[in-house]
């Protein structure tokens, strides 16, 4: 996401505000709520939040509700922040839909494990209805190397078929695991990224990643705070969210 913090700054800055950035990383879950009352006690005209699972305690922060607010890569479902207008929601029923719809049953989600998309992932793939019976194996790979979680997930006996990454970055590295490893991507192993940067289609096999308007989210959200700080009504609108099938994914193996 770092398009969209990039043409956020860009446009705030063009209408004479200064960015002042809180990073929680994928420490503990109350971090984005420490941060925002740091944020807040220090002053801050409005806040954006990205790339964190907002905490339901976040009302409760003095003095936030004077302020305006906006999430960029999430709808917040109580009400409390707007959306910029990209649904990551949306981006894992895509795959979780076109999976499947290739007979995928079990699945891996490659991600740190407090990080937005590995929340959102396990989120949607645990409700979605069309993968009835189904399971969903979350590995953190900030706890061990990429190779080894994935050849550990193989030698389960319910093992994943398919891996869901959070970023092309990760979902390469796993492709580059299996290389080394004799593990065919995608007969063996299907593998979906995040992101569909140009590197999704200078690998082989290309790969199967989630295309999200991530330049647009971050404009979106900056033009909602300049509508908020002139008393204009904002005018925020669903960005398309879509998933470009390549060669990294197929239908899993043996019968199904």
């Amino acid at each position: 996401m770092a398009a969209a913090l990039a043409a956020l700054e860009a446009r705030l800055t063009d209408a004479g505000w200064d960015l002042l950035l809180g990073s929680g990383g994928s420490c503990e879950v109350g971090t984005p709520l420490a941060g925002a009352r740091a944020l807040v006690r220090r002053g801050v005209g409005a806040l954006v939040f990205l790339g964190v699972d907002l905490p339901s305690e976040l009302r409760e922060v003095r003095g936030i509700q004077r302020l305006p607010s906006v999430s960029v890569d999430r709808t917040d479902r109580t009400g409390f922040t707007a959306s910029a207008g990209l649904d990551l929601c949306r981006a894992g029923k895509l795959i979780a839909n076109y999976l499947g719809q290739l007979g995928h049953r079990c699945m891996a989600v490659v991600a740190e494990p407090h990080s937005i998309i590995s929340v959102l992932l396990a989120e949607t793939l645990g409700a979605d209805k069309a993968l009835d019976g189904s399971s969903l194996e979350i590995m953190h790979i900030s706890h061990e190397p990429i190779a080894e979680g994935i050849l550990r997930s193989l030698s389960l006996r319910n093992a994943p078929t398919a891996a869901i990454c959070a970023s092309d970055a990760t979902a390469l590295a796993v492709m580059h695991a299996c290389a080394c490893h004799g593990v065919d991507v995608p007969g063996r192993l299907s593998v979906v990224g995040f992101g569909d940067s140009p590197l999704a289609r200078c690998v082989s096999p290309t790969l199967t990643s989630v295309r999200i308007p991530a330049r647009g989210a971050g404009i979106a959200a900056a033009e909602y705070l300049l509508a908020r700080f002139a008393d204009r009504v904002p005018d925020l609108s669903e960005l398309p969210v879509k998933l470009a099938i390549r060669g990294s994914t197929g239908p899993p193996p043996g019968p199904h």
